[in-house]
């Protein structure tokens, strides 16, 4: 929920989509049911990942990205709260282009995300929201 709040706080006009694990990120980016629709549920400009998901975690959703050449450009962004070196080091090795501490503060997070939407979506994929 804090992270939707400051999301929509940023003001970026991209559609936030939220699913609630890594196997239903993966799931979600193979268009498997629910979300085959890709008119209700469209590919991402960016992937935002947290490490720590239950099924599946943000490592072994990027080791499938990793081998997936139908998104080997996309970008993902990890947003996690461990500071662990060997976590930043693995996440990068595994192709996340950006790592990113959560800090404890709204503001703090919608300026995080701001600057990391801006870094990592072109403008040209920028769409309104549709919430």
């Amino acid at each position: 929920m804090l992270l939707k709040a400051a999301y929509e706080a940023t003001g970026l006009p991209n559609r936030l989509v939220i699913v609630e694990d890594g196997q239903c990120a993966v799931d979600y980016l193979k268009g498997k049911p629910p979300y085959h629709d890709r008119a209700q549920n469209p590919l991402p400009g960016m992937l935002l990942l947290d490490l720590k998901m239950p099924r599946a975690d943000g490592f072994e959703v990027l080791a499938w990205l990793r081998k997936s050449r139908e998104f080997s450009a996309l970008p993902v962004v990890v947003l996690s709260s461990s500071p662990r070196e060997a976590d930043i080091k693995r996440a990068t090795e595994l192709g996340a282009r950006e790592y990113l501490i959560k800090p404890l503060g709204y503001h703090e997070l919608a300026g995080l995300l701001k600057d990391a939407a801006e870094r990592w979506l072109p403008a040209a994929s920028w769409v309104p929201s549709r919430e």
